[in-house]
Order: C-alpha cells, then structure tokens, then sequence
C-alpha cells in the first residue's frame, strides 16, 4: 500500500468529510437532512477513518464492520435504499476525485480503494435487509407477546370470576342459619365430599364464634349419600364443635339412612342424634333451659 494515499487522505480528511457531508446533507427526503449535519459529519468520518485503516491494513472489514454499526443506528430513524445508495455513490464519487487530483498515487493503491468502495456498496443493502428483518421479528415478537398477555389477564379475569363463582356456590352449598340465640342450623343437601366438609367445618367453627352458639343442628335429610366417609365428616365435624363448647345434634336420619350406618358398622353412639328438625329443636331449646308454648288464647268480649 503506497503512503502517498493515506498521506493525502490524512491531509485532506476534515476537508474531505465537509465536503462530503454537505452533499449528502442538502438532499432534501433524505435520512441526512432529518438526523442533521452534524450527525452526518460523524457518519462520514466514522467511513473515513474506517477507510484509512483497511488501506493500511489492506482490507475491508472495518469499513464493513463501521457501514454495519451506522445502518443499526440510522435504519430505526428512518434510513431506506435511496439514503445508502447516496451515501455510497457521494463516497465513491469524492475518493475518486481526490485520486484525480494525484497522480502519485499507484495502480495498487486505486485499486484497493476500487475494492473498498465495491463491498461497502455490496454490503450496505444485505445489512439495511438484515436490519429490517431483525426490526420485523422483533415486532412480531412483541405483538405475539402482547397477544399473549391479553390472553393471560382475560385468563386471569375468568380464572377469578369463577374463584368467585365457586366461592359463591360454597357459601350457598354450606347455609349456616340462626334460628334462636344460641342455636343455629345447618342444612345439608346434595354430596358431603372432603373439601365441602372442609369449608363446612371452617364456616361452622367461625360462626360457633362470632354467634356464641351453644347447639348446632345439622340435618342431612337432603343429603343423597350417607356412607363411611360422609359419617366420618360429621363425626369430626362433632368433635371440632365440642371442642368450641357447643353440642352437635344430628337431624333428618331416615330408616334407611339408619340401616346403611348400622351395616358399615359406623359408630354414631358419641353423637345426639334426633328423627326430625322439630325434634332437634326441642333437643336444642330444652338445652338452653327453654321450650316452645302455645300462647293463651284471645278473651272472648262479653256482649250485652
């Protein structure tokens, strides 16, 4: 590589970079007249002194690499084909007319430059596509995430409304009533499975509670299915009542009820246990000292 080019191009470099970005700058719908001339300046100094170190080293990778860095930059901003192909075909024209002004310089080194010139101009469209193809799938990623995140919260949306539905349904599943200070009901329909027993028990125990119970009357005449798992239910529904002060009485045991218990072998005897609602009631308000009367009958008015 002759010295007397880089010579010369280390001369005329910031004239060279003026000149040149003017150009480019004055283009009207440009990406240059938009991003202004200073940045333009640094561009084209950026190529320059790129150029400048292939020659020494006589290659083109870091002409390469600095026209890669400057399309990432310049394509988000606005940078199309028309911009690139000024931008190399500017470069291209101000080189060779710098070398037209020395004819010192050698075969060897105007061909190097030839050769610059060609792959920046060879790589500049196969960057600007790699960017904007990166730029789509970026997009597209972005919109599928978005997608994503629209399905997630309505997801979560209907996740909680049935978090609540199926609140819902439990509380109405698992009716604890007050019929009298100290004495609530709790009527049992449809299937006593585990977890309800669970909610079951956790509602009663806060109701015991905050109501001060002191009976609690649980009719499972509704109930479908009365076997070794359901009698367990109650039983331990029993003993957490027990432990809060307050008596269990279990209502509405049909005659088939009775035999199922009496052939699972299920032992019930710990339990007050009573034929009918009315019957635990009586049991109940005879605990608490009470009774239900008849009130007296109206007087008869005497007439004349």
């Amino acid at each position: 590589m002759s010295a007397t080019l880089l010579a010369r191009l280390d001369r005329s470099a910031d004239a060279l970079t003026q000149d040149l970005s003017s150009r480019l700058v004055s283009r009207a719908g440009t990406i240059f007249r938009a991003i202004g001339p200073d940045a333009t300046r640094d561009a084209v100094s950026r190529l320059l002194t790129a150029l400048r170190k292939d020659l020494a080293a006589e290659g083109d990778g870091e002409g390469r690499d600095v026209l890669g860095s400057l399309i990432e930059d310049l394509a988000p901003k606005g940078l199309g084909h028309y911009d690139l192909r000024l931008l190399t075909t500017s470069l291209r024209s101000a080189l060779l007319a710098a070398m037209a002004e020395a004819p010192d310089v050698d075969a060897k080194s105007r061909g190097l430059v030839e050769s610059w010139l060609f792959q920046v101009a060879l790589s500049g469209p196969m960057y600007l596509l790699v960017q904007r193809e990166r730029v789509f799938q970026e997009q597209t990623v972005e919109i599928e995430v978005r997608q994503m995140k629209a399905q997630l919260d309505e997801l979560q949306a209907a996740y909680a409304d049935k978090t609540q539905l199926l609140e819902q349904i439990r509380q109405a599943s698992t009716p604890i009533a007050t019929v009298h200070e100290g004495i609530l009901v709790v009527p049992l329909v449809g299937i006593v499975d585990e977890n309800r027993a669970q909610a079951l028990t956790e509602k009663l125990l806060d109701s015991i509670v905050a109501e001060q119970a002191r009976v609690v009357i649980v009719d499972i005449s509704g109930v479908g299915v009365f076997d070794a798992a359901t009698a367990e239910h109650v039983l331990n529904t029993a003993k957490a009542t027990r432990l809060l002060g307050a008596e269990l009485v279990l209502v509405g045991l049909s005659p088939a009820v009775a035999r199922t218990v009496l052939a699972l072998g299920v032992d019930l005897s710990g339990l007050s246990t009573r034929s009918s609602l009315a019957a635990g009631l009586a049991r109940a308000l005879g605990k608490l000292g009470l009774r239900i009367a008849p009130t007296a009958p109206p007087r008869a008015s005497s007439g004349r």
